[in-house]
């Protein structure tokens, strides 16, 4: 990259976005989209109080019904199922199946993870402190 600090904090911005896009592109597999991807990994991850559509809504920064699309999907396919709290009958939590354990197995996450293990421990730690720092400056635009 130039000296010059602004051409690099852009290239920068750009190699991030085609990162993150590239990320992005692996989630479309037959019969899965991102979307689901991130749905399937959230469930998988999520503590017992979060495993809800509300929960996944603002997780992901989306509406909660979008948010109910990708999880009616993912029902329907076999991969959710819905378990009725035994303290309040209106909430459903949502918790994986055998088949939504093993497609995670071929998660294509995985050749990111893959690709983040060429780094070492201490290049790994250091992108994750920046990553999380930039982000959160974004989330406080």
């Amino acid at each position: 990259m130039r000296s010059d600090p602004k051409l690099s904090t852009r290239r920068l911005a750009r190699l991030i976005e085609q990162v993150g896009k590239a990320a992005y592109n692996l989630g479309y597999t037959p019969g899965l989209n991102p979307a689901q991807w991130a749905a399937l990994r959230y469930f998988d991850e999520a503590t017992h109080e979060r495993q809800t559509v509300t929960g996944f809504a603002q997780f992901q920064g989306t509406t909660k019904g979008t948010a109910s699309q990708t999880v009616a999907a993912l029902v329907r396919k076999g991969y959710l199922r819905r378990v009725g709290d035994k303290q309040d009958r209106r909430v459903h939590r949502l918790v994986l199946t055998e088949t939504g354990e093993g497609i995670l197995r071929s998660d294509p996450l995985q050749q990111l993870s893959r690709a983040l293990e060429s780094l070492t421990q201490e290049e790994r730690w250091s992108l994750a402190v920046s990553m999380e720092k930039v982000l959160r400056q974004l989330i406080h635009v």
